[in-house]
């Protein structure tokens, strides 16, 4: 036994050094008070100020400074270290300033190690308060020939004071540092110093590509903004590329104040111009000193911006057009803000103003759009060279529809569709639920209460197409009365009905425009029938039934969009509807317990227009959209027994309307249709329980190919009382 003991102790023993320690689990600490010292978001609580050592993974940690909270140090999100050959990996910490003080630094999330250390997708977000330090997302720092990389890190300033700002920052002595994807957006506050949106640094490679800075409010003090900032220290490799700058509506610069889409510095400083881009949208803001190493520039001009409109920004000293071996920048594209008025051939913009330009003269042309309804084909870009001091922007032709705007009416119509499904509830099920009323004894009418409830999966065939889940239901009272002519049937009701949609929508010079709505209505309605007296071997009769009611459609898609890539989202409609139908038909009984009903319908179904606007400002109207039905058919019914009682049958459809019609900003949106023709085939089954419980069912299915294509099944229910 004691030998059996001793090995499991060696066992265990043995497993507690081979296997690894669990990860710790994530913290929170929150600082209302003073700490004197630096803090953790994964050091000992309370204050996060001490744990050693400190773990090479940290991962979801957080730390929030509020109003009150004082830090005499520095803090970090998550912080680990490795101090062996181990990699040291900070991901998803996070640090929020919203008041107080942070006397150091701030880092979402810090990684140091001797060898490789990353830092991934961490945080900082100062609402308020001062940070005296530099804040960075997400910081990877690693000694002699490690590896060190900051990715996806993200800075948010929205108000506060903060030296200067880092979205990411990868450093190493001798191996290859890679800031990428990092970005920094300030709405709000003060940043005394500069802002860089991804920085590497390194005496053998070091590379910032992929990384943005956006520019929404705010100061910026600093002497400069880059998207990308590489160092090269001792003749190492520096390339500063494919990174982004964005300015838009009213920040404040600094009168030194320099844009540089990338900057390198070190003996071996590379290329910082090559996939940069500066976006300056619906920007009304100050001027800046210089701009630097863009190869690619985006304007996006205010909604009512007029014939000699401009500058949409003005620098008070150079702007530097050229590239390495000899490339030049260029515009590429100029577009407006949704709404407003509508820009016209022969208008010409001023897009920057600068002291000197320095690049090359050339002329070309290049695309643009108003919002995300209208495009410009071709706008023609005069860009200076070293003897004029503007950038202008000419429209040479006026602009056309964006062909993405069907999907808007396609929504519309998907709308429609539900409502008219209703319909078909109300004449169908609904009406032969009311007719059950005129089973009753002599003159004095018997009521009924009657429900039928309908689901259907269907696809709308409109050029393009929707595929909606719906279900409808109505309920009501109805009556039945002995009259000379025949016996006669009315009733009234309410409706109700709700449905999901998908829409596609595919085109020969546009992106398709896949998207997504949900529909319901509220209703009420009307409805009668007569069957007259039996002429031959049967009877014949007319019916109708009037309804009205308010349908909600709310539509969403992400791939229509404005010249920012903004999604315009989609529409939130809301407007009335009404509608009727009339019949009529023979019966003929073929024996007692066989019948074979011919008949033919006719549905007239509106749905009011509305007018709405995008988020992106585009207006958009719908009109009045009218369904116009025509439905022959028969159905041959037997009844087994005084229970139950089979049917089959099958129809025809003809639409004359069906289209889905709107327009923007004075230009006709394409319409889809379902105009055109559909099969109908149904197998249904009516039961009736017990002779003694006024209670009966039918139970139907009906399949659909043509314009509407798929399957619907009802249920109806029938109370007499």
């Amino acid at each position: 036994m004691k030998r059996i003991a001793s090995c499991a102790l060696i066992l265990a023993l043995g497993l507690f050094f081979v296997l690894p320690a669990p990860a710790l689990a994530a913290q929170h600490i929150v600082i209302d008070t003073n700490v004197n010292d630096d803090v953790y978001g994964n050091g000992t609580p309370p204050d996060g100020t001490a744990l050693s050592p400190f773990p090479d993974n940290a991962t979801g940690n957080s730390v929030t400074v509020n109003s009150g909270g004082t830090v005499i140090g520095g803090v970090d999100g998550g912080y680990a270290e490795s101090t062996s050959t181990a990699t040291a990996t900070a991901t998803g910490n996070s640090v929020t300033v919203s008041g107080g003080t942070v006397n150091g630094w701030v880092h979402g999330g810090y990684a140091e190690s001797t060898s490789t250390a990353t830092a991934t997708h961490n945080s900082v977000t100062i609402n308020d308060g001062t940070v005296s330090g530099i804040a960075f997302g997400g910081r990877a720092r690693s000694g002699d020939s490690g590896n060190a990389a900051a990715t996806g890190n993200t800075v948010a300033i929205n108000g506060g004071t903060v030296t200067s700002v880092r979205g990411g920052e990868a450093n190493t002595k001798d191996g290859t540092a890679t800031a990428t994807g990092n970005s920094v957006t300030v709405s709000g506050g003060t940043v005394i110093g500069i802002v860089v949106g991804g920085y590497a640094e390194s005496t053998s490679t070091a590379t910032a590509t992929g990384n943005s800075v956006t520019i929404n409010g705010g100061t910026v003090e600093g002497n400069f903004v880059a998207g990308g900032y590489a160092q090269g220290n001792d003749g190492g490799n520096a390339v500063a590329t494919g990174n982004t700058v964005t300015i838009r509506n009213n920040p404040t610069f600094g009168v030194g104040t320099i844009l540089r889409g990338g900057y390198t510095t070190g003996d071996g400083a590379g290329d910082a111009f090559t996939g940069n881009t500066l976006n300056v949208w619906n920007y009304s803001g100050s001027s800046v000193r210089e701009i630097r190493n863009f190869q690619f520039y985006n304007f996006v001009l205010p909604a009512g911006a007029t014939h000699g409109y401009g500058p949409a920004l003005t620098v008070t000293g150079t702007v530097d057009l050229t590239g390495p071996d000899g490339a030049i920048a260029t515009v590429e594209a100029v577009g407006f803000m949704g709404g407003g008025r509508v820009q016209q051939a022969g208008e010409n913009f001023t897009l920057i103003q600068a002291d000197t330009f320095v690049g090359a003269d050339m002329i070309y042309p290049v695309s643009g759009r108003k919002g995300a309804t209208l495009i410009y084909d071709e706008i023609l870009i005069t860009q200076p060279g070293g003897g004029s001091n503007e950038l202008i922007a000419t429209i040479e032709s006026d602009p056309r529809l964006n062909p993405q705007t069907k999907a808007l009416s396609e929504g519309f119509l998907s709308g429609v569709a539900l409502v008219t499904q209703g319909g078909d509830l109300a004449a169908g099920p609904g009406m032969s639920n009311a007719v059950s009323a005129a089973v009753g004894a002599g003159d004095e009418p018997g009521f009924v209460g009657f429900g039928a409830l309908s689901g259907a999966s269907m696809r709308l065939n409109s050029g393009s197409h929707a595929d909606m889940h719906s279900v409808s239901l109505l309920a009501g009272l109805a009556s039945g009365r002995d009259l000379a002519a025949g016996r006669s049937a009315f009733g009234a009701f309410f409706e109700y009905g709700s449905g999901s949609y998908d829409t596609y929508n595919s085109f020969s010079n546009a992106a398709s425009v896949k998207g997504k709505g949900d529909s319901h209505y509220l209703g009420g309605g009307i409805l009668g029938r007569m069957d007259f007296m039996d002429t031959g071997p049967g009877r014949f009769y007319t019916e109708g039934s009037f309804r009205a009611g308010r349908l909600h459609n709310d539509y969403r898609t992400s791939d229509l969009r404005d010249a920012l890539g903004t999604s315009a989202k989609g529409f939130d409609s809301s407007s009335a509807y009404y509608g009727f139908h009339i019949g009529t038909g023979y019966v003929w009984n073929i024996n007692d317990k066989a019948s074979f009903d011919t008949y033919g319908k006719y549905f007239w179904t509106r749905q009011e227009g509305d007018s709405v606007r995008l988020s992106t400002g585009d207006p958009v109207k719908f009109k009045d959209a009218d369904s116009s039905r025509l439905r022959f058919g028969s159905r041959f019914a037997y009844a087994v027994n005084e229970f139950v009682s089979p049917y089959i049958g099958a129809a025809w459809e003809h639409e004359f309307d069906g289209k889905g019609r709107a327009s923007t900003n004075g230009f006709d949106i394409p319409a889809p249709s379902l105009r055109g023709d559909t099969g109908i085939g149904e197998l249904g089954l009516s039961l009736t329980p017990s002779k003694n419980l006024p209670l009966s069912f039918d139970l139907g299915v009906q399949g659909y190919v043509g314009k509407r294509e798929g399957v619907t099944g009802s249920l109806q229910v029938r109370w007499e009382f």
